[in-house]
């Protein structure tokens, strides 16, 4: 999926879940619209982290979960 469809599809307020690779799944949501970075990887700004996260570590979760 590249930034524009993921924008599109998820939304900045987007409730999210992401892994972290020392403490477990953490909820969050999507603080800016994605965007590539020079080697291709789409990254999107999440509250509680600094910089872009991968999208591929990002799971949108359901109002109805």
């Amino acid at each position: 999926m590249n930034a524009k469809q993921f924008t599109k599809q998820y939304p900045v307020g987007t409730k999210v879940s992401y892994q972290d690779d020392f403490s477990g799944t953490h909820q969050t949501i999507i603080r800016s619209e994605a965007w590539e970075l020079g080697h291709g990887d789409v990254v999107v700004k999440i509250e509680g982290r600094s910089g872009g996260y991968d999208i591929e570590r990002i799971t949108p979760i359901s109002d109805k979960e």
